[in-house]
């Protein structure tokens, strides 16, 4: 008789299932770890930027941006002074503006002079593809605002 075979229902046969159950714990374990990483990445990449005060024109004009860049339109056309949306219609803002959403917006110059202020912005447009890959080019504006009670105003069109 053999005895160093092992019954089915010996300790040492009882071993083999529980080790498979840690192997698959381990497992499924470090997958859901990969899951946890792969939906954290881009959740962490879309933070809200950093505004300025809205009570200061650099902060207006940031969310001007930020409103035409999420395709507010209405939102962003809430921005221009009382004057300018009196000359242009909400359906002319959006159908000029919508062509503006494929780049970054940087503010790079603020003049506060007595109820006036001159915001100067560098728009980069990206286009991607092409024959040499993507492309990409700046542009400076100086966008003109005034003072709205405790608000700013942009005066006139701001890509004109």
């Amino acid at each position: 008789m053999n005895t160093n075979a092992t019954s089915p229902g010996s300790l040492s046969g009882a071993r083999q299932p529980s080790r498979a159950w840690g192997l698959w714990a381990l497992v499924g374990g470090a997958a859901l770890l990969v899951v946890i990483a792969l939906l954290t990445i881009p959740l962490s990449a879309r933070q809200q930027p950093v505004f300025a005060p809205l009570s200061t024109p650099e902060g207006v004009v940031q969310r001007f941006f930020d409103a035409v860049y999420r395709g507010d339109y209405a939102g962003a056309y809430g921005f221009l002074s009382a004057e300018t949306q009196r000359t242009r219609s909400l359906a002319e803002f959006q159908n000029q503006i919508r062509y503006e959403r494929n780049g970054e917006m940087r503010v790079d110059r603020v003049a506060v002079h007595d109820g006036t202020a001159t915001v100067t912005v560098t728009i980069t447009r990206f286009e991607p593809g092409g024959l040499f890959g993507s492309s990409q080019w700046s542009m400076q504006y100086d966008l003109l605002l005034e003072r709205d009670g405790e608000s700013w105003r942009i005066v006139g069109w701001p890509f004109a």
